[in-house]
């Protein structure tokens, strides 16, 4: 079972440090399996994201980092895998970008839309089909009771097949509006009148906005995690009823982080500071990983792929960049291995280079006439929040700009070797392009 929650930045969860009770949940299945306190994401947005989780490829590789695209014969995925192997693979989603028409759902045999206002009349593959996937607004969609629904319906129609059953639950995305009874654990005296609705055009939510507005902004996006991880416990709960949790490889994560104007901006998908590319990473699978084990070593959203195929006996393809975290969960070392982030978005492209120790963000910028690299350089054991960027005379600088020129090339060359890795492919669903539209990813900032 793969579960991605949207928009979950790694502290704020409970497991890794928050002292909020945001997920009772995930922190059970933390203390039971294996947590990995440095996972990284190549990107801060959902699409690339996911892309990269199915395919054991960086955003930089697979090219999904825009819209119009989907991925192409040259890339294969977890579901294609596994489902190559004689499993059982059926996703549900919530979001408008895990939409079959980017390509990211090949193979899955069954594949459901959880947005809301989607036609109980239509078959599952006329809703992959029709434009009545996006009929209401993604922001102001609560996703989480229509998943429990749906996977609790589908349980009953499982079979003996081993199965890949992939969950991704929305909420947390903005716009921040879980019950009243889930924001109130963790704001129980606010009396004003700040919502968390309509956050791309409420002139409220501005990096300038009063300290006990942006709190209650915040105990806002921390109701919809409580919200969302007490959903995660009902779908595990129905499933458990079906098949035994124990013998199933559970792995928890997210795609990005959210920001609260720490670097001036909110929201996600305009920068590559910790706050949005550090996820949550949680493997549970009694008796085959180790119960309550942390592991600090930086791994990153590629490795989940490989690191499932290999912990269920099949073969990961041989042109992926993630690789096996097998001897991390029982204990054992690996090499370090960088991690290659990148972001298209608001006519800027960031490139980034994180270790265990530091993060260099490089942005190409044309002065005189050449393009040159506005760089920053963060020492992550002394500056954890990315607050003061070093020198460029810092010692490690050097290092860090050929790390990432040698990673780049890397993909260059593994480019080149998969061949088409994306398609242009015009979304030509007006209703989910008016969806994309109003979350920010078209014609606007998100």
């Amino acid at each position: 079972m793969l579960i991605s929650i949207e928009s979950l930045r790694a502290d704020h969860v409970g497991c890794y440090g928050y002292p909020k009770p945001t997920t009772p949940l995930i922190d059970r299945l933390a203390q039971e399996g294996v947590r990995f306190q440095n996972a990284v994401s190549p990107t801060s947005w959902t699409l690339p994201a996911h892309a990269s989780l199915f395919t054991g490829l960086n955003s930089y590789t697979h090219g999904l980092v825009a819209n119009g695209l989907r991925l192409g014969d040259g890339v294969v995925t977890l579901a294609e895998v596994l489902r190559n192997a004689g499993y059982q693979t059926a996703g549900f989603y919530g979001g408008p970008y895990l939409h079959p028409t980017y390509g990211i759902p090949q193979g899955f045999e069954t594949y459901v839309s959880c947005m809301t206002k989607v036609s109980d009349e239509l078959s599952d593959d006329a809703v992959r089909a029709e434009a009545s996937v996006a009929t209401s607004p993604a922001h102001a969609d609560v996703t989480g009771p229509r998943t429990l629904e749906k996977v609790t319906q589908w349980l009953d129609t499982i079979d003996d097949r081993p199965l890949l059953l992939f969950v991704h639950l929305w909420d947390p995305h903005y716009d921040y509006i879980p019950p009243e009874r889930d924001w109130r654990i963790f704001d129980p005296d606010y009396a004003g009148a700040l919502t968390g609705a309509s956050m791309l055009t409420n002139n409220a939510i501005n990096a300038r906005m009063p300290k006990r507005e942006l709190e209650h902004l915040i105990a806002l996006y921390d109701g919809e995690i409580r919200f969302t991880d007490d959903i995660l416990s009902r779908i595990l709960a129905a499933i458990d009823r079906r098949r035994p949790l124990d013998s199933s490889l559970l792995v928890v994560t997210s795609d990005h982080g959210e920001e609260f104007f720490e670097h001036g901006n909110s929201g996600h998908q305009k920068s590559l500071y910790e706050e949005t590319i550090r996820v949550p990473l949680v493997f549970r699978w009694p008796g085959h990983v180790d119960a309550g084990r942390v592991v600090q070593d930086q791994v990153r959203l590629i490795d989940v792929m490989p690191t499932v195929l290999a912990l269920v006996g099949v073969p990961a393809p041989a042109r992926i960049e993630g690789r096996a975290l097998g001897p991390l969960l029982k204990g054992g070392t690996l090499e370090a291995a960088p991690a290659l982030c990148d972001l298209s978005s608001h006519h800027r492209v960031f490139y980034a280079v994180r270790t265990n120790r530091h993060m260099f963000i490089a942005t190409p910028m044309r002065q005189d006439s050449q393009w040159r690299y506005g760089c920053r350089f963060y020492d992550l054991e002394r500056d954890p929040g990315e607050h003061a960027s070093l020198p460029l005379s810092a010692a490690g600088i050097q290092e860090a700009y050929r790390t990432l020129d040698e990673l780049c090339r890397k993909s260059e060359a593994l480019k080149k070797v998969l061949g088409e890795t994306v398609v242009t492919h015009a979304v030509s669903d007006e209703q989910l392009l008016k969806r994309l539209k109003s979350l920010g990813y078209i014609g606007g900032g998100h």
